[in-house]
């Protein structure tokens, strides 16, 4: 899927909801494999043409995340959470916006 498509920007500002996002659910503490797995999932389908300037919602909604998610462990292990679930999920999200984005 393209990266600014409407149905893209959407689902990763959805990651962020409270109770129905990965990401709004480990601001909680509250670690959701499933949602873990949708994000990712959702991540791994963007593409981003060569060369092409990044839509500034799509840079919003995303840059923040891989650290976001490291810093939730310890939140989401205290809430109950096996460490080395959080930590590969967190993992698996560096690894993905560093696909999508580049490493300096």
């Amino acid at each position: 899927m393209k990266y600014d498509s409407p149905e893209v920007l959407e689902a990763l500002d959805l990651a962020w909801d409270l109770e129905r996002g990965f990401l709004g659910n480990l601001r909680d503490g509250r670690f959701v494999p499933e949602l873990g797995d949708a994000y990712l999932e959702l991540l791994r389908s963007i593409e981003i043409p060569e060369g092409e300037r990044l839509h500034s919602d799509f840079v919003r909604l995303l840059w923040f995340a891989p650290q976001f998610s490291e810093w939730q462990i310890k939140r989401a292990v205290d809430r109950g959470a096996d460490r080395i679930e959080v930590s590969k999920y967190s993992d698996l999200i560096w690894n993905a916006v560093t696909e999508l984005l580049g490493a300096p």
